[in-house]
């Protein structure tokens, strides 16, 4: 296709998250549609200022549309700190040897290169399904998190592991301690499912490769834009060297379909995709359609108020909000997206757990990741989030039972109140029939009653005498 006049070109380049390559294509045709001798002052001055137009363009992009050819790096992760994909399904491997009752490792979902994906379900296995309170049985609260969908974030990892290393580490703490406590909430109140390797692939080749802003899976595919919904929109790319490509079609890639299958085999009540580059909550949506139409999920409120809540669970302040208003991009074929949208669990979020956003001089592990040195500090500033995001989910889903079960619970005050109507025409009936009883058989024995003018009569007659 060609173009042969300025203003034709002025408008196809302005179309936003074009790829860089067709962007130098575009520059090519329309600087050179028409010999110079052919062209007048304006279209020279117009093609000028698309030439302008497209050089800010192009050094523009977002923090996270960076350049996924590697840099060098300001610092590297030290592997006897970090745990490389071996080490990590090493570690979760024991801790569900080691708890069969709470925890089980299930290789089943794998990635293109059929690595495991390492989901891990935890909850108390051998208790109740359900969890009590005063009144009513509260079934446990069904939570799906995702981890390591781009390669090249470390830190969600560990914060998990800092988690799961909580959970464990109570099951030996002293009765009635805060550990003790922690663990014993978690495992009687939570059916938890964990993703804790969504992208095996791309992170063996930031491994192996030491290019850490790699952030795709072996294809290159973004997997956060590989969803089912608004999937193909601007905010992603069709360019498979663009680091937001969203592969060839809507589930192209086999990392994905685990929390597809997952989401239709169970009913979750919360979804949360952990990531790492600033700290920040977004709540759906982050497409470039929900943007233009300002479109809400349905229970806006309820996630507002739990984000809310984290923003302050920890040391460090969290921004939160409607993704397409935190952010000067959109982002389409998002997982949480799509949990919040298709899915439609109550509560989807896309959490970033850490850092500062870009900045001059940033390379690419420092942007996602803390020093070694400083990771132990990190996860432990960032624990407090999940234990607040746990209680306010029991909190809720005890609302919610209570909610749909309000005539069974007003159930004591009504008995109550029959209770207070028998008695009423018990008495009733009783004051009824009495008068009819012999007279040895009533309770209230009947009694004469004088008039005070009688009895005043009688005293007369008493004085006349």
């Amino acid at each position: 296709m060609q173009f042969y006049h300025g203003d034709m070109c002025m408008q196809m380049c302005a179309v936003r998250n074009l790829g860089s390559k067709i962007f130098r294509n575009l520059l090519q045709i329309c600087l050179f549609p028409v010999r110079l001798k052919r062209q007048s002052v304006c279209e020279r001055k117009l093609q000028m200022n698309l030439l302008i137009t497209l050089i800010v363009v192009l050094n523009s992009q977002p923090a996270d549309a960076r350049d996924v050819k590697p840099k060098e790096e300001t610092y590297v992760p030290d592997y006897t700190i970090y745990h490389n994909v071996s080490q990590l399904q090493k570690d979760l491997a024991d801790i569900a040897q080691r708890n069969p009752n709470y925890f089980k490792l299930d290789h089943t979902y794998r990635s293109r290169l059929d690595q495991s994906q390492l989901l891990l379900r935890i909850t108390n296995f051998t208790g109740s399904r359900v969890s009590h309170n005063l009144h009513v049985h509260i079934p446990k609260v069904k939570v799906l998190l995702s981890y390591a969908e781009h390669a090249r974030e470390f830190l969600p990892v560990e914060s998990m592991l800092y988690f799961l290393h909580n959970i464990t580490g109570g099951l030996m703490a002293p009765a009635g301690s805060h550990s003790d406590l922690f663990s014993r909430f978690i495992l009687s109140n939570f059916d938890l499912f964990i993703v804790a390797m969504m992208n095996p692939d791309g992170r063996h080749q930031v491994e192996t490769t030491k290019n850490y802003c790699w952030r795709g899976t072996s294809e290159g595919v973004d997997l956060n834009r590989n969803f089912d919904w608004n999937f193909g929109g601007p905010g992603s790319s069709g360019d498979v060297n663009d680091e937001e490509y969203r592969g060839k079609k809507v589930f192209s890639e086999p990392e994905s379909h685990i929390l597809r299958e997952l989401t239709s085999k169970y009913k979750f009540d919360a979804f949360v995709s952990f990531h790492a580059g600033i700290r920040q909550i977004y709540v759906p949506f982050a497409d470039s359609k929900s943007k233009k139409i300002k479109r809400k999920p349905h229970n806006l409120d309820g996630m507002l108020d739990l984000a809310t809540i984290l923003s302050t669970a920890t040391v460090n302040h969290y921004r939160y909000g409607l993704a397409y208003n935190l952010n000067d991009y959109t982002a389409d074929g998002t997982v949480f997206d799509y949990m919040a949208g298709k899915r439609r669990i109550p509560f989807s979020f896309a959490i970033e757990l850490w850092g500062i956003g870009d900045y001059k001089g940033a390379k690419c592990f420092d942007l996602f990741n803390p020093r070694s040195k400083n990771l132990q500090v990190a996860v432990e500033e960032i624990h407090p989030l999940y234990e607040s995001l746990f209680r306010y989910l029991r909190k809720w889903k005890e609302r919610q039972v209570i909610k749909a079960l309000d005539p069974e619970l007003d159930a004591p005050s009504l008995t109550l109140g029959f209770i207070l109507l028998a008695t009423v025409i018990i008495i009733t009936i009783f004051v009824a029939i009495q008068n009819k009883l012999p007279q040895c058989l009533r309770v209230f024995p009947r009694r004469r009653v004088i008039s005070l003018k009688s009895l005043s009569s009688t005293f007369s007659m008493v004085q006349l005498r």
